[in-house]
């Protein structure tokens, strides 16, 4: 049997949809994904919704064709909904429950396991996920499996993630006018995660980078769990529209420059390589050139701004020199010239670029990293609900 999976990603910069199919018990593979840019999304947000709307359909339609062309007769009747955006936050809580027989069984594991995810929520936040991290019997904690352990007192601290419940809704929606309806909402950051990290990484202490135009999540591991995660308010955008401030350019203009000219560390560059020709916005208007080091300045300063909010962060969880697995880059922005050895000069440790491992079908993307996050959110799927699939044939019906 063949199980099949969708997800969706309707980000700042592109909309994203993918198809992943595995056979009972063998490797996921991505069959077939589109992605276009997207409308009416700002900062990670959907401010238009018939625009995000349109966007939906459009990526749908490219999807569907990639579909009749490989001979399959099924439409996409609903998808894994990738987020991200500053809204999202994560709180850490803990549940705790008696021993009944003053040895821990698998009931009280299962007890202090709900206990952990009740954590009560605003109205207008919405749950994404709630990750376990470790137990404690009375004082002592950091124990992983609590099982036969004599106490009095079994403890569970977990992670929940959340986020905006109407960012989410305005989603829905979107979709919905698409006639596609959307299952659970998924970080981004944590799905890349997912499919770029090894258990090695975890247990050593590793930081992934989520690049987006929006916005940039975080998810930092360490002892092989999820420590914190979250996003901050900086992303590709952000460094396109200070490039196109400095130097008067149109935003097409300055993404341009962005991603075929400018680095995230400034070097010395002379002779022919000094300077960066722009194209007229028009063919009215003449070329000018700027200087090259002036730009690189310019994408350097807002770089350096995000990391110095991701070192704070590590720096309040007494994590900074504690990632021995590295950092790992993954998003659209990964692909900034020079952002690597830039991560690694101001953060002090290995970096590298992200590419999803234990799933295929991407082998021919030249920025594989791209699509990190909409990996992990099918590779969730299949691990989580392999008996099931969530597309219907053109009939209308659910394939089994």
């Amino acid at each position: 049997m063949t199980n099949i999976y969708a997800a969706l990603e309707i980000g700042t910069a592109r909309t994203v949809l993918a198809v992943g199919e595995a056979e009972t018990g063998r490797q996921l593979r991505i069959s077939c994904h589109a992605q276009i840019p997207s409308v009416g999304v700002r900062k990670s947000q959907i401010l238009d919704i018939a625009q995000a709307t349109q966007s939906v359909r459009s990526v749908l339609r490219e999807v569907e064709k990639v579909q009749l062309a490989l001979g399959s007769s099924l439409t996409i009747g609903n998808a894994f909904l990738v987020v991200s955006g500053q809204n999202i936050k994560c709180d850490h809580f803990q549940g705790s429950v008696p021993i009944a027989r003053r040895k821990v069984s698998d009931e009280d594991i299962e007890e202090v396991s709900r206990s952990a995810r009740t954590m009560p929520l605003p109205r207008e936040r919405e749950l994404l996920d709630i990750v376990e991290q470790q137990f404690a019997v009375d004082e002592f904690s950091g124990i992983t499996s609590p099982k036969g352990l004599a106490g009095s007192i079994l403890k569970l601290d977990a992670l929940h993630i959340h986020a905006e419940a109407n960012r989410i809704n305005d989603a829905r929606t979107a979709a919905g006018e698409a006639h596609l309806e959307l299952r659970e909402p998924l970080f981004a950051a944590t799905c890349a995660a997912d499919a770029v990290l090894g258990d090695e990484e975890r247990r050593d202490g590793a930081l992934v980078i989520d690049l987006g135009a929006g916005s940039t999540g975080y998810a930092i591991y360490y002892g092989g769990v999820l420590v914190n995660a979250g996003a901050f308010g900086v992303g590709g955008d952000h460094i396109t529209n200070d490039i196109a401030t400095a130097f008067q350019t149109t935003q097409m203009q300055a993404e341009t420059l962005k991603r075929n000219e400018a680095r995230a560390v400034i070097g010395n560059c002379e002779g022919e390589f000094a300077r960066v020709s722009i194209a007229g916005a028009s063919t009215l208007m003449e070329r000018k050139t700027i200087s090259r080091r002036s730009l690189d300045t310019v994408v350097n300063a807002r770089c350096r701004e995000l990391l110095a909010m991701i070192r704070e962060k590590l720096d309040e969880l007494d994590l900074m020199h504690r990632l021995h697995g590295g950092v790992i880059l993954t998003g659209g922005g990964a692909a900034l010239k020079g952002f690597d050895e830039l991560v690694r000069r101001e953060l002090g440790a290995e970096t590298r670029i992200g590419m999803p491992r234990d799933i295929g079908g991407l082998e021919d993307e030249p920025n594989p990293e791209a699509f990190a996050a909409i990996a992990g959110a099918l590779m969730y799927a299949h691990r989580n609900y392999e008996k099931q699939s969530f597309f219907k044939s053109l009939l209308g019906g659910f394939v089994k």
